[in-house]
């Protein structure tokens, strides 16, 4: 008997004639987040599912391995299976009888090391080979009299049991598990496209990435920072353990880590009441130039409309105004309340609850909630005359940073 992590697809299976590219992109995602674990483990993938093949050396690693895998975007569940090939077991050998011993000692153990007093369970046998004479009903039947013989479970729920049992019949073998992992849904990342996410020091913009990246996008980061960190600790800055842990279920993520001195010196003399919008046309500006090095098809931020004052319908447009590239926001209509449970779900609420200041609040105290994007170029034009040469020493001074599946990688700096 062996261990195999059996992967089912989410929206993978609507794809029709694309199905196999999307197939094929998960079947990488899932075998670099295995490698990225320090093992070596096969990815093998058949008509409407895959499965990994777990070594026996290596049977305790199996229930986090796929604790871990369940994580990737793509996945709607996946099941730990103990497996019985046919090719050992010979369930087939005589047709009449079928020793089904092996299967249902396993049963009897399974149901003994989660018994729960009071509590109910069901039995779900799924039979793709009909070789067997006897139905998945009947097969049902004789394993939950097992169940219920020798161990100390009394009651059957067929329909919302509290523990679920499944005995799958194929000509390959046998396989048998317990309830379900529930998988996050979604594409496999690097099925859609490619994209660069203005990250904050806050809940959204992360929980924003998250989203991109389980319609199949890959994420990478650009963030402006109030002053310039030591290459020795930019690990442990906030924000660069934010990309870490996205990228754990995203695989390789940069990164890019730019100041917003030059700019906040330019406009420190004016006190102008539209500086945190013309602040955020800067960053749609820097980042653009970015997404051509790394070819990004969209900028993702984190808004939700009307939220604070630089997310007003007006502030928005001005923004949207100041590049050709869209700007995406998968955060438009959530309230802060779902984008928090969302954080909490994905593990990043924790982190982004470190103190941390935003250079948007920096920016401005008292920032502007309507404007205008004739004007604002105007005021571009009178007091941020050398617009050209700002992006171009903010971009002298960016460190990029690069994670692969939670994995520090190498860190770039373009100033040295």
């Amino acid at each position: 008997m062996d261990y195999r992590i059996v992967v089912h697809y989410a929206e993978l299976a609507l794809k029709g004639n694309n199905r196999g590219v999307f197939v094929k992109k998960l079947k990488q995602n899932v075998k670099r987040k295995i490698v990225a674990m320090g093992l070596g483990w096969e990815v093998i993938s058949i008509h409407d599912r895959m499965f990994v093949k777990v070594p026996q050396s290596e049977n305790g690693k199996a229930q986090d391995v796929a604790n871990e895998v369940a994580r990737l975007p793509g996945i709607a569940w996946l099941s730990l299976v103990r497996w019985f090939d046919e090719k050992e077991y010979n369930f087939l050998k005589d047709r009449q009888k079928h020793d089904l011993t092996s299967i249902h000692e396993l049963l009897e153990e399974l149901a003994k090391s989660n018994y729960q007093a009071g509590q109910s369970f069901a039995l779900r046998v799924k039979r793709s080979d009909k070789n067997f004479t006897k139905t998945s009903q009947q097969l049902a039947r004789e394993f939950a009299s097992t169940i219920l013989e020798k161990t100390a479970w009394e009651n059957v729920d067929l329909k919302n049991a509290d523990q679920f049992f499944y005995v799958n019949i194929s000509s390959r073998g046998i396989s048998v598990h317990t309830n379900k992992i529930k998988a996050t849904g979604g594409l496999p990342v690097s099925s859609t496209g490619r994209v660069l996410t203005l990250l904050s020091g806050g809940f959204d913009s992360p929980v924003a990435a998250w989203l991109m990246a389980n319609r199949g996008c890959n994420v990478d980061f650009v963030h402006f920072s109030a002053s310039h960190h030591n290459t020795k600790n930019i690990e442990n800055y906030k924000i660069s353990r934010i990309v870490q842990k996205i990228s754990e279920v995203t695989g390789r993520a940069r990164l890019f880590i730019v100041p917003y001195t030059h700019f906040d010196m330019a406009l420190l003399e004016y006190g102008l009441d539209y500086d945190l919008i013309l602040f955020r046309r800067f960053m749609a500006r820097v980042a653009e130039k970015i997404m051509s090095n790394v070819y990004a098809q969209a900028l993702v931020t984190g808004d939700n409309l009307g939220q604070v004052a630089s997310q007003t319908m007006e502030n928005i447009n001005s923004m949207n105004k100041a590049i050709d590239t869209p700007i995406l926001r998968p955060l438009l209509t959530y309230n802060k309340e779902q984008i928090i449970d969302v954080s909490k779900s994905l593990g990043l609420y924790e982190v982004c609850c470190e103190p941390y200041k935003d250079c948007c609040a920096l920016i401005s105290k008292n920032p502007r909630t309507k404007s205008d994007a004739s004007a604002l170029a105007k005021m571009e034009s009178r007091y941020l005359q050398n617009y050209d040469e700002l992006m171009t020493d903010t971009l002298a001074e960016m460190t990029e940073v690069i994670y692969n599946f939670g994995q520090f990688e190498e860190i770039n700096c373009h100033n040295e």
